[in-house]
Formats: C-alpha cells, structure tokens, sequence
C-alpha cells in the first residue's frame, strides 16, 4: 500500500492515488487506452513491451495483468514466459524482437538508441509507428517508475484488463 497519507476511492492501488487528481487520471486513461484501441502498433507487440519494460523496472503489478487486445490478438503465456529470452528465444517474430530490443535500450539509457535500433523498428513498423512505440514505451516507462516511487507496485491485483471503447472510462488500473 502506497505511504501517501490521503487516498481516493477505487478499486487498484493505483486508482487510491492516481485518483488524487482525477483532472489528471481520467485524461492519463483515455491516452493509454489510445494505444489498445486504435491500431497504433500490433497489440501482442505493444503487451511484449509493457510487458519488458515492467520486468526491467521491476514493476510487479504491471508484469501480472494482461491486456485482453493481446490476448484476441494471439498473446501466449509462452511469450511472456519467455520474454527475458526474446533475443533468442524461438516464438519471436522480427518485428516483435526489433520492438522490444528498442524498448529495451529505452529503459536502459535512452541515448543509446543509435540510427540503427532507429531503422530496424521502422523497417518492421514505419515512421508513424515508431512515434507510436516511442509514446507508448515512454507511458509505461514513467507509470512503472510512477507506482515504484508512490508505492503503488504492491497491489495484488492480477488478470486481464478489458480497455473500452476509444473514449475509456473504466476498466484501466
């Protein structure tokens, strides 16, 4: 449970405190469920991502829902069993290990995207889609390091996250 000493109502960790300021909650909402309802990036990359990026953060509350997309899109727990070992590990396509060696090197040190990284991803997915990675790396990047520093990793909350319709109002923790 989060130290804050003032909490909102809601049903996840993150809703106690992200729900503090619902004037920046509910926009934070509407522009990560963007993501999953829009067909910015092929939703089993965008999970394999959030996902890699949760395991280097240590993000345990990210690492333990999935996003119901991925999951119509084809997302095995195989995949994400494997992911630590997606330089190699054989049920990776391409496309999805250019992504997540990108979203890799994000959390690591952001500076050490070189031109090559760069092309490789939009070789797989295009301009507009690397914009798209680099957005949506960044939202998962700073929300696991947001619920680290406000001690919000703690919530037991696990399953899949069903995301609504283009202008969400629930179903995000």
């Amino acid at each position: 449970m989060s130290w804050l000493p003032e909490r909102a109502e809601g049903a996840s960790a993150l809703d106690r405190v992200f729900g503090l300021r619902p004037d920046l909650y509910e926009p934070f909402r509407a522009f990560y469920a963007t993501f999953w309802t829009h067909d910015l990036l092929d939703p089993i990359v965008l999970e394999l991502c959030r996902l890699r990026v949760a395991q280097l953060l240590r993000c345990q509350s990210e690492q333990q829902v999935r996003y119901e997309p991925a999951l119509q899109a084809g997302l095995t727990e195989e995949q994400v069993t494997q992911l630590a070992q997606w330089p190699t590990a054989p049920m990776f396509s391409p496309a999805q290990r250019a992504a997540l060696g990108f979203a890799e090197q994000f959390v690591i040190d952001v500076e050490g995207i070189d031109a090559t990284l760069r092309d490789t991803v939009v070789d797989h997915f295009t301009v507009a889609g690397l914009v798209a990675l680099c957005e949506a790396l960044a939202l998962f990047d700073g929300f696991c390091r947001f619920r680290s520093i406000l001690g919000v990793d703690d919530d037991p909350t696990s399953g899949v996250i069903v995301v609504p319709g283009p202008t969400p109002t629930d179903g995000l923790r």
